[in-house]
């Protein structure tokens, strides 16, 4: 989990307008991927996760898509205020 969170970080880095780079973080960051056992996540990380996910939306050109990405934004908000 952790060498992913750092992985993440350095491919958005590298790439910070790559709609791929940016889900890739955001998904690392919410903890709600299948292919690996995630921690617990701060309220900083879910904010960060927004983020991503809303840059990775602005990104999309597929509109399912920019709709899709910036409703896992507003989830990943909504789970931040609750922690």
């Amino acid at each position: 989990d952790e060498g992913l969170k750092a992985l993440s970080a350095r491919v958005v880095r590298a790439a910070p307008d790559d709609e791929t780079a940016n889900q890739m973080r955001a998904f690392v960051l919410c903890g709600k991927c299948v292919g690996w056992e995630a921690g617990p996540r701060s309220a900083a990380e879910l904010k960060e996760s927004a983020t991503h996910f809303e840059r990775a939306a602005a990104l999309c050109p597929a509109p399912a898509g920019k709709a899709d990405l910036a409703g896992r934004a507003v989830r990943c908000r909504s789970r931040a205020d609750a922690v």
